[in-house]
């Protein structure tokens, strides 16, 4: 089991107990079917041109080869699929007319909805082809809020905490869940996993009892959310370090946010290497926003990212897709954000950039890919959103 914020827990353990889990209130729990060898050499995803996809859009087994066949064809060689149902992803239902919940690949540990993971794995990797899990885990829905891994959200209208829709990744039982359940996930032969972060940990979500008694722990102060955040704006309103509004935050305030994030790059690190026990060739991703290269400390607030103690602890990092029109990628963007990147990183071979515009067909991600690189670097990862 990990527990933040104690130097003990920073090893995993050799072996990790698996014990029948009881978490979820889901059905009957599914025997994982048998490991799926890696391919021999492990892959170096220097250069890559991916699709991403969520796994309620791969195509069924039978039509998988025509497809994948088709992507390589046109220089894909690697995907990135979505391998469970969130808060917030579209709202697939199933005949009883109930959302679906739950995961892609076989596991004890939550609900299956499709064992998409072991048919894309076995066929990908007929075609060269690598595969990357991608999952978000605060954004989970299929877990049993009476459990109480929900994260805890400062209100500041009401100036008091309340439960999050989200769950709590410094609590420690939430973590022992996570091992069990990605360690199945590196059972089913995916080359690598990207830790998402499209529901950041902001600067009013972290305040769970396991947090703050980690970071009083730490630093000895205590951690009072209203005094901490009376000077943050609203999202929608919030000013950028150059306007100076930053620097009227009490040190205090920084040390909170600073320790915040880099405990969540140090908890995703430590799952991370669980999965390697059960994949030793397994790859790491992690994603960030461009404002971790160009504002490290609106990153820090708002999204709980530290690009510079994230590159000591993973390999690759994924820009995560913005606003800004398929023009912005070029020029400015390269200028202003990938470069700066590529200097804080050592080069740009662990970077991969979401391309903004999702591609319709095949034979056009071939074009679009050899015009994109040369705007963005030829050492860049691309990755396109696929339909």
């Amino acid at each position: 089991m990990f527990a933040v914020g104690c130097a003990a827990h920073d090893q995993i353990p050799s072996s990790i107990p698996s014990p029948r889990p009881s978490y979820t209130q889901t059905q009957q729990p599914i025997s994982p079917s048998a490991p799926i060898s890696p391919p021999a050499t492990a892959p170096l995803f220097n250069r890559v041109t991916a699709v991403a996809i969520h796994a309620d859009n791969v195509p069924p087994v039978q039509d998988q080869d025509r497809w994948l066949r088709a992507l390589v064809e046109q220089g894909v060689t690697l995907l990135i699929c979505e391998v469970g149902t969130g808060l917030g992803s579209d709202p697939k239902v199933m005949d009883e007319g109930h959302r679906r919940a739950g995961i892609y690949f076989r596991s004890e540990w939550a609900p299956m909805i499709r064992d998409v993971v072991g048919e894309l794995v076995r066929a990908a990797h007929a075609h060269r082809l690598s595969v990357v899990a991608a999952l978000s885990p605060r954004r989970i829905d299929w877990v049993d809020p009476a459990l109480g891994w929900n994260d805890r959200v400062y209100d500041p209208a009401r100036a008091q905490l309340r439960s999050s829709r989200y769950m709590d990744l410094f609590h420690p039982a939430f973590q022992e869940y996570l091992v069990g359940l990605l360690a199945d996930l590196a059972a089913s032969g995916v080359d690598g996993l990207l830790f998402q972060n499209d529901d950041s940990l902001g600067v009013f979500d972290g305040f769970s009892p396991f947090a703050i008694q980690g970071f009083e722990r730490n630093f000895h102060l205590q951690v009072e959310p209203g005094h901490l955040l009376h000077a943050v704006p609203p999202a929608g309103q919030r000013s950028t370090v150059m306007d100076g509004a930053m620097n009227r935050y009490p040190p205090e305030f920084w040390r909170w946010v600073g320790w915040k994030a880099r405990e969540r790059t140090k908890i995703l690190e430590r799952l991370g290497r669980a999965m390697r026990l059960h994949a030793t060739n397994l790859q790491l991703a992690l994603e960030v926003h461009q404002e971790a290269v160009t504002d490290p400390r609106a990153a820090l607030v708002y999204y709980g990212e530290d690009l510079l103690e994230a590159k000591r602890r993973f390999q690759y990092f994924v820009l995560r897709p913005s606003s800004r029109s398929a023009a912005s990628v070029q020029g400015a963007y390269s200028t202003q954000v990938i470069e700066p990147m590529k200097g804080l990183l050592g080069g740009g071979k662990g970077i991969w950039v979401n391309m903004p515009t999702p591609f319709s067909d095949e034979e056009r991600l071939g074009v679009m890919s050899r015009s994109d690189r040369t705007e963005v670097g030829e050492d860049i990862g691309l990755i396109y959103t696929g339909n």
